[in-house]
């Protein structure tokens, strides 16, 4: 017997797929034109034969580290509901020469993370290794560090403060990213393992599907 969750996800996607209207879906010529620059919440696109309904859009802006000034570079990240098993994923985009993807897989926390030598590493290890321009390792991988940087994370109108740290494995397939959140006088840590994915994988195949 099918459980009520999941009867409430088969519903929604049911419902998204039956607003994708005819005149809605984008031409192949549309479709190779657009890239996922061009996404907005409500659009359809696909990705590694999976298809994607855009239900957020948000943005983080870089910033010095003090928050005091914001510079001219911008992540944007789209949460989405993958149509056919009904799960939340999130995909990144940013320019940097030219047109970067990557797809969240999962999100994990600092006890899975050791240091080389095999020793735990935790919020309090992070200012040390980014001096030492060090590495952690998460399940037998070896994440050597990339960079930091402040930034600006806005949702829904509101702002909030997120330091982040990047590592990336050798051959440069999988990335590491350790975020502060900064709210007030406490921090909370995310820690997500993510891809890095083909921009001419995703296809925007359909325009305004509806509401998430």
């Amino acid at each position: 017997m099918i459980s009520i969750s999941e009867q409430k996800s088969f519903d929604q996607r049911f419902s998204l797929i039956r607003t994708l209207a005819p005149d809605k879906v984008l031409s192949p010529e549309e479709q190779t034109r657009l890239t996922i620059m061009d996404a907005e919440v409500g659009d359809c696109f696909t990705c590694l034969s999976s298809t994607y309904f855009i239900q957020e859009i948000n943005k983080y802006q870089e910033a010095n580290e003090k928050y005091t000034k914001l510079k001219d570079y911008f992540v944007t990240e789209l949460t989405c509901l993958c149509l056919e098993t009904g799960t939340v994923g999130h995909f990144e985009w940013e320019i940097d020469d030219e047109l970067e993807v990557c797809i969240t897989l999962n999100q994990i926390k600092f006890k899975q993370l050791t240091d080389d030598e095999g020793q735990p590493v935790d919020e309090d290890d992070l200012d040390q290794i980014v001096d030492d321009e060090d590495c952690v390792v998460y399940a037998g991988d070896t994440f050597e560090y990339d960079d930091d940087w402040a930034a600006v994370y806005r949702r829904n109108g509101k702002e909030e403060r997120v330091y982040m740290y990047e590592f990336v494995n050798d051959h440069s397939s999988m990335f590491l990213t350790i975020e502060e959140w900064q709210d007030e006088d406490k921090e909370e840590y995310r820690i997500y393992i993510s891809k890095p994915v083909d921009p001419a994988e995703l296809t925007l195949i359909c325009r305004g599907g509806g509401n998430p």
